[in-house]
């Protein structure tokens, strides 16, 4: 993980780019993705792995939706 260790909060929910064989661009997994805003990293949502290196994760946290209302458990 990069020494300053930007805040994912700032970053976009999107998706990425696919691997693929030939030369074309394949978007996927959209709202998947977080992105960190300072390095450009990319980490899965789910599980806080980041796309490149999956030994590097960000901090997850159990998430619920109850009558439309988001929780968070810290």
């Amino acid at each position: 993980m990069p020494a300053s260790r930007g805040p994912l909060c700032e970053g976009p929910q999107c998706g990425t780019t696919a691997p693929v064989e030939r030369a074309e661009f394949i978007y996927h997994r959209e709202n998947e993705i977080v992105r960190c805003a300072w390095h450009g990293w990319e980490f899965d949502i789910r599980s806080g792995a980041a796309l490149v290196n999956p030994s590097v994760r960000a901090r997850t946290f159990p998430v619920s939706v109850e009558a439309g209302s988001i929780y968070v458990t810290a």
